[in-house]
């Protein structure tokens, strides 16, 4: 890789700065009217665009994404081609879920038959564990890359990676434990 340890920093300040910036609406924050297609695609984008601009190739959620959700019963259907709060709900939930969970996981922890005040505590409490997780991510990142960063100890820019790569495989195993665990019950 031709990369040396001042790109590393500077990118990775930027990416920290971001992780520890972004936040995910609030159901208060949600807009209180009904949507059009297009408009949910925009919104959704512009809460997510985090993602779409760490995965550059990411297009973000589609039309066609949409309905395959609503087709497959991932997320309620539109009533008369309008989609709701609730719908925004689902839709952050499964776009950034599905990235480490499959749909059917996800299907589990907010089921399509949820009342409205069920939808909104779930996804309350979703965004309050985000935030938690990119805390807790943008703190801890900090120590692994104060050894490679450091001129007193310096690791090499590749044993930032490889750190950061073995802990989310240790965090996808631990959710997957979990939620077999939880199936189990």
């Amino acid at each position: 890789m031709n990369y040396t340890k001042e790109n590393i920093a500077e990118l990775f300040n930027y990416w920290n700065n971001k992780i520890s910036e972004y936040k995910l609406p609030s159901w208060e924050e949600l807009p209180p009217f009904d949507l059009y297609m297009d408009q949910v695609i925009t919104l959704i984008n512009n809460y997510l665009n985090i993602y779409t601009e760490a995965f550059g190739d990411l297009k973000g959620i589609t039309q066609s994404m949409v309905n395959n959700y609503v087709k497959l019963k991932i997320i309620p259907a539109p009533v008369k081609k309008k989609y709701s709060k609730i719908h925004l709900a689902y839709l952050i939930v499964v776009c950034i879920l599905k990235q480490t969970l499959s749909i059917s996981t996800i299907q589990n922890i907010i089921p399509l038959e949820l009342s409205e005040e069920e939808v909104k505590e779930t996804y309350n409490a979703f965004v309050l564990n985000h935030q938690k997780s990119y805390s807790y991510v943008s703190e801890n990142i900090k120590v692994i890359a104060d050894n490679i960063f450091s001129a007193e100890n310096p690791e090499r820019v590749d044993d930032l990676i490889m750190q950061v790569a073995s802990s989310a495989n240790i965090f996808k195993m631990i959710s997957e434990i979990i939620i077999g665990k939880k199936e189990t019950e």
